[in-house]
C-alpha cells in the first residue's frame, strides 16, 4: 500500500463455480470508486474486483481498510462470505455493501442486517454520493466504529445496526447528472477488466418514469431521469471501442431509446461500429412508450439494436395489479416489423406469477406477442425481490401470492478465501401460485415456456412459420399444435420435457430456511458446481435439444407443418416436394450448429440460398428451378470468428452453451447456402 493511504477495496463479485456467471464490467461498483476518489482525494488507495479468484489472491497479500461490496440478487452470500472472511482476520476493517437487493420494510431491513452481520454499513438507493459522505466521516474518525456511530449518529443514505436497532439516515437527493462522478473507464479504473469474457456496459441516463410495483425503479424515488452528458458518452465509447473484443454493448438504462437524446448516442455508438467493428450488437432494455423514436434508434445502428418490448403480460387485470400500461399491440407490431426490417432482433418480456396472472391470461400473452411478429419471446418467472412492491406482506395478502425458494442458476462455487474453502450459492424466491394461477397451472405455464425456446426463439423454425403465414396459418396455432405434440407422452421428447418438468418441481423449497439448511448438507454444492444438481433447468433443456437432438426436432415441426398443411401439401404435390425439401435443407443449416468445419451438399429443386437471404418470406414457385441443382452448406469465415468469439467468451459447457444460446443471436450461426459446380458429389434432398 502506498504509503499513509487508506486502501479501500470495491468488489462486484461474480460466481465462477461453473461459468462466470454475471459477465459484466463491474461498471456500478467502480462509479462508487470513482466517487470516492473523487471525495477523499490523495487519502485513499482503491481496488476493483470481479473474480473472487482475483479478490482472494489480493487479499492473501493485503487486508485493505475499508471493504465495500455490491448487493445484487446473484452476489450477495457470495460478497458477505468474503466479507465475513476479512473481519475474521482484521476485525477492524469497515465493511460496506450496497445496491438493490435491499428490502423495503424497515423491520425487514433490520432482518438482513442482522442476518448478514459483518456489513458494517449499509448505503441505500443511489450509492455515488451517500458512499462519498460515509467515507470521508470514517476518515474523520479515524475508521473508529465506535466513536462513529456514538450515540447512533445518522449519516444521509446510510443505514447500520446499533445493539440490535436500526439507524436510518435520512434520503440522500440523487445526483443532477450522472457527470457528477468522474468517468470510471476515462480513469483507468475499468482496464483489467478487457479479458475477453466481460461485456463492457454504460449508463446514459438513470431513472424510471414507470412505476411498475414488481421492479426496484418503480420506486418513486426513481421517478426522475438524469442523464450523462453526449460528450461524455461520446469518450466512454470510444475507450471502450480500442480495447473491447466481446462482440456486444450492454447499455444499462431503463428505458433506452425512449428519449431524443437516445438518438445522439446511437450515433455515437454507430460511428464506433464504422471506425473500430464494434459493437456488432446492442443489448438493452427498450423504452416502454415513444416506439417510433425507438424504431429510430434501431435503424441509426444497422439492426444492431435489440428491440425488448417489455409487456410483461396482455392481460388488463394483470397490468392493473402491477401498476403498468403498455403500449398499443398495433405499435408492437410496427416495431416488430421495422426489426424484421434491419435484420435486427426484437424480443419480448412475459413474466409468469404477477399479481392477478392465471394459465389463460398467460397463454394469451404469449401468443399474442407471437402474433405480433415479436421473433424472440422470453418468458421469465415473477421474483418475489426485496425492495419492489410486489414482494412486500401487502401485496403477498392481497393477491394470494405463494412464493418458493430455490437455487439461482449459475450463482454457487467453492471459493478460497483467506486459507479455507468455502461453498457458497445464491437463493432467490419466486411466485408459484397466485388467487388466479394453481400450482398445476404454473407447471403447464413452465411446459409452454420450453415448447416456446425450441420451437419459435432465435428463429430456429422460421422458415416453417413463414410458409405457414403464406396460406394464413398464424405462428400461435403452429406452436401450441407443436407445442401439444412435443410434450404428448409419445413425443420423441418426451425424456427432456419430464425431466424439465420434474426439475422445476424438485429444485422448490417451501422456505428460505429449509433451503439454507438443504445448502448446508457437506457436499451440496459441490454437486451443483459439478453439475449433477443446479443450473438454469430450461437452458439446460434447451441446450440438450438444440445441439444434440435436432433430428427429433425437425419431426416434430414437420409433422405440424404436414398436419396444418393437410388439405395442400398432398403426397405427391409440388407443395410436398418444397417441404421436404425444406426439412432436409434446415437440418443442414443447424445441425451440429458449432461445428465450423462441417459441409454439406445437397441437390435441390428451389432456389434454397434466394430464399434463405430473403428469410424464406418469398414464394417458393418463384424460385423452383429448371432443373435440380448442388448448394453447399457451410460456415462462412465471419460465422466461424463470431462463433469462436462466443466459445471463448462462454465455453463449451452445458452452462457456457446456455449462455450462448440466451445471449447470442444463434440464427446468425445457421449455415450459409450457395450454388456449387456440376462436379461436386452431392446428396439427394428427399422428394
Amino acid at each position: 500500500m502506498t504509503a499513509g493511504k487508506i486502501l479501500v477495496t470495491f468488489a462486484d463479485l461474480t460466481h465462477t463455480g461453473q461459468v462466470v456467471a454475471a459477465n459484466t464490467f463491474p461498471y456500478g461498483i467502480s462509479r462508487i470508486a470513482s466517487a470516492a476518489r473523487a471525495a477523499a482525494g490523495e487519502a485513499i488507495e482503491t481496488e476493483i474486483f470481479k473474480y473472487p479468484a482475483d479478490f482472494s489472491r489480493f487479499l492473501a497479500e493485503r487486508l485493505p481498510a475499508i471493504a465495500c461490496f455490491s448487493n445484487y440478487l446473484w452476489n450477495v452470500e457470495l460478497a458477505h462470505a468474503y466479507a465475513t472472511a476479512i473481519k475474521r482476520v482484521r476485525p477492524q476493517t469497515v465493511v460496506v455493501f450496497g445496491g438493490p437487493n435491499y428490502p423495503m420494510e424497515e423491520e425487514k431491513q433490520r432482518s438482513f442486517l442482522a442476518a448478514h452481520p459483518a456489513i458494517d454499513f449499509y448505503v441505500v438507493k443511489e450509492g455515488e454520493m451517500a458512499f462519498a459522505g460515509l467515507l470521508k466521516a470514517l476518515l474523520e474518525s479515524g475508521l473508529d466504529l465506535t466513536v462513529l456511530t456514538e450515540g447512533g449518529r445518522t449519516f444521509p443514505g446510510v443505514h447500520y445496526l446499533r445493539h440490535e436497532h436500526l439507524i436510518k439516515g435520512d434520503p440522500l437527493a440523487r445526483l443532477n447528472s450522472l457527470d457528477d462522478v468522474p468517468s470510471p473507464y476515462l480513469a483507468g479504473l475499468l482496464d483489467k477488466f478487457f479479458d475477453g469474457v466481460l461485456t463492457p456496459m454504460i449508463e446514459t441516463n438513470r431513472g424510471c418514469p414507470f412505476g411498475c410495483t414488481f421492479c426496484i425503479e418503480g420506486n418513486p424515488y426513481f421517478n426522475k431521469v438524469q442523464r450523462s452528458s453526449l460528450a461524455r458518452i461520446r469518450q466512454d465509447l470510444a475507450y471502450i471501442a480500442q480495447r473491447n473484443n466481446p462482440p456486444d454493448l450492454l447499455v444499462t438504462d431503463s428505458n433506452f431509446g425512449m428519449y431524443k437524446e437516445d438518438l445522439d448516442t446511437c450515433d455515437a455508438i454507430a460511428e464506433m461500429q464504422k471506425a473500430y467493428g464494434w459493437p456488432k450488437y446492442v443489448s438493452n432494455s427498450s423504452g416502454k412508450n415513444q416506439k417510433q423514436r425507438i424504431i429510430e434508434a434501431a435503424r441509426r445502428l444497422n439492426g444492431a439494436l435489440i428491440l425488448t418490448m417489455s409487456v410483461q403480460s396482455l392481460d388488463a387485470r394483470v397490468l392493473e395489479a402491477a401498476n403498468r400500461r403498455n403500449i398499443s399491440i398495433e405499435h408492437i407490431i410496427e416495431a416488430g416489423r421495422m426489426a424484421e426490417a434491419l435484420g435486427a432482433n426484437s424480443y419480448c418480456e412475459i413474466v409468469l406469477g404477477l399479481p392477478g396472472d392465471s394459465r389463460q391470461a398467460h397463454y394469451d400473452s404469449i401468443t399474442g406477442m407471437i402474433d405480433a411478429g415479436i421473433n424472440t419471446l422470453l418468458a421469465y418467472q415473477m421474483m418475489l425481490l426485496p425492495g419492489t412492491e410486489a414482494g412486500s406482506a401487502e401485496s403477498r395478502e392481497r393477491y394470494g401470492l405463494v412464493g418458493r425458494y430455490r437455487v439461482l442458476p449459475r450463482c454457487y462455487g467453492v471459493y478460497e478465501i483467506l486459507g479455507k474453502n468455502v461453498p457458497v450459492a445464491e437463493v432467490e424466491e419466486i411466485c408459484v401460485e397466485g388467487d388466479r394461477l394453481s400450482f398445476a397451472d404454473y407447471l403447464d405455464c413452465r411446459g409452454l415456456s420450453l415448447s416456446v425456446e425450441l420451437f419459435y426463439n432465435g428463429g430456429l423454425f422460421r422458415d416453417v412459420i413463414e410458409l405457414l403465414a403464406r396460406f394464413d396459418i398464424k405462428p400461435s396455432r403452429f406452436l401450441l399444435h407443436v407445442h401439444a405434440q412435443a410434450s404428448a407422452p409419445a413425443s420423441p421428447l418426451k425424456d427432456i420435457y419430464e425431466a424439465y418438468l420434474k426439475e422445476n418441481v424438485d429444485k422448490l423449497f417451501p422456505t428460505l430456511s429449509e433451503i439454507k439448511t438443504y445448502l448446508e448438507t457437506p457436499g451440496i454444492i459441490e454437486k451443483f458446481v459439478n453439475g449433477e444438481l443446479g443450473g438454469s433447468e430450461l437452458y439446460r433443456a434447451k441446450v440438450k435439444a438444440i445441439f444434440e437432438r435436432q433430428g427429433p426436432l425437425h419431426e416434430l415441426v414437420y409433422d405440424a407443418a404436414f398436419f396444418l398443411l393437410k388439405d395442400r401439401a398432398v403426397p405427391g404435390s409440388a407443395l410436398d416436394g418444397y417441404v421436404r425439401q425444406l426439412k432436409a435443407v434446415s437440418l443442414a443449416r443447424k445441425d451440429r450448429l458449432l461445428d465450423v468445419g462441417e459441409e454439406r451438399v445437397l441437390l435441390l429443386d428451389y432456389d434454397f440460398s434466394t430464399l434463405a437471404a430473403g428469410f424464406f418470406k418469398a414464394d417458393p414457385d418463384a424460385h423452383m428451378l429448371p432443373e435440380p441443382r448442388a448448394f453447399a452448406f457451410a460456415h462462412g469465415q465471419e460465422q466461424k470468428e463470431l462463433i469462436a468469439l462466443y466459445v471463448r467468451q462462454y465455453g463449451t459447457s452445458i452452462e457456457g452453451l446456455g449462455r450462448i444460446l440466451l445471449r447470442s443471436h444463434y440464427s446468425k450461426f445457421f449455415r450459409t447456402i450457395s450454388p456449387v459446380g456440376p462436379k461436386r458429389e452431392v446428396s439427394l434432398a428427399p422428394q
